[in-house]
C-alpha cells in the first residue's frame, strides 16, 4: 500500500500550509473582483442619431431608441460594460433583414433582447472599446446574413422624419 507524502504531517501543520497557499490566492481574487470592475458608462455618451447604409436611422435618446421609420417603433436600451468591452442592451429583441429593395428594416426576432456592441474609431487596432473614452459614436447592429455598423450624424435632419 503506497503511503502519502504528507501521511506523517500533523493536522495542524496542513492546516497551516494550506492557508498559507490560499489565503493569498482568495485575496487576489477578491482584490481584482473589486478593482478590476469596468467603469460605468454614462448614457449620455451614446445619445444622438446613427446613420448606416441602406438601413433607417436610428435616434438614440434619453428614454429610448427610436427607428426613423413610418411607424416610428422604437425600443428600451442599457449602455453598459460587458466582459470585454462596452454594449448596448437593447430590447425586444430586433434584427435588421434585408427586404428585396436591397435596403434594411428592423423586424422582430425571437429572444429576449440583443448586445450591440459599441466601437472605437476606424482604423483602431481593435474591434471593440475597451474603456468609454475610446467610443467613436459607431455601433454594431446585428443584421440578416451581416453585421450593419451605425455612425453618429451630425446631420440633424437624418433623424426629423
Amino acid at each position: 500500500m503506497a503511503a502519502s507524502l504528507f501521511h506523517d504531517v500533523p493536522l495542524k501543520a496542513k492546516v497551516i500550509g494550506w492557508g498559507i497557499i490560499f489565503i493569498p490566492l482568495a485575496t487576489l481574487v477578491l482584490l481584482g473582483a473589486i478593482f478590476l470592475r469596468p467603469e460605468a458608462i454614462d448614457q449620455r455618451l451614446v445619445w444622438g442619431c446613427y446613420v448606416a447604409r441602406d438601413a433607417p436611422p436610428l435616434d438614440i435618446r434619453e428614454d429610448a431608441i427610436y427607428i426613423i421609420e413610418p411607424a416610428r417603433r422604437r425600443f428600451s436600451y442599457v449602455a453598459e460594460p460587458s466582459k470585454t468591452s462596452y454594449q448596448l442592451n437593447v430590447r425586444p429583441a430586433l434584427l435588421l433583414k434585408r427586404e428585396p429593395t436591397g435596403r434594411y428594416a428592423f423586424a422582430s426576432t425571437q429572444g429576449t433582447g440583443f448586445f450591440w456592441p459599441l466601437l472605437p474609431a476606424l482604423g483602431n487596432n481593435r474591434d471593440r472599446v475597451r474603456h468609454p473614452q475610446e467610443f467613436a459614436g459607431r455601433i454594431q447592429v446585428a443584421a440578416d446574413g451581416a453585421d450593419v455598423v451605425y455612425s453618429r450624424t451630425s446631420d440633424a435632419d437624418a433623424c426629423r422624419r
